[in-house]
Parts: structure tokens; C-alpha cells; sequence
């Protein structure tokens, strides 16, 4: 994530679109790994799943 978004824990993307938070527990360890995006958990997570999800997300938000 954080080579990714080219940010690193506690920081927020220049476009302000993400925040990078490194927790401990998400209380979701049967979907481990996972990531918490705003209130949606996405879990079982790979490295292209992940960037996929990210990708996605940034697309949706370019289009609003």
C-alpha cells in the first residue's frame, strides 16, 4: 500500500483521497490480511487485489 499510494504510515495522499493508518487489529483475523477503507473491510487480501481495490477506488472518486 504504501509503495502504492507513495505514502508512508500516517500520511495522506497529495490528492487527499487516502490515509495511510497501520493498526494492530481489525477484529477480522478469518480475513486476514485485510484493509479498512472508510467502513468497508476488504479481506483476504493479495498484492494485486489490493491494487486493484485502490485503483478502483481512486477511479470512482475521479468520476464524482
Amino acid at each position: 500500500i504504501k509503495d502504492e499510494l507513495h505514502i508512508n504510515d500516517g500520511e495522506t495522499t497529495e490528492d487527499g483521497l487516502f490515509s495511510l493508518k497501520c493498526v494492530a487489529c481489525l477484529g477480522c483475523c478469518s480475513l486476514s490480511p485485510v484493509m479498512m477503507i472508510n467502513d468497508n473491510t476488504y479481506g483476504s487480501l493479495t498484492p494485486d487485489k489490493t491494487k486493484q481495490i485502490l485503483k478502483e477506488l481512486r477511479e470512482a472518486a475521479e468520476r464524482e
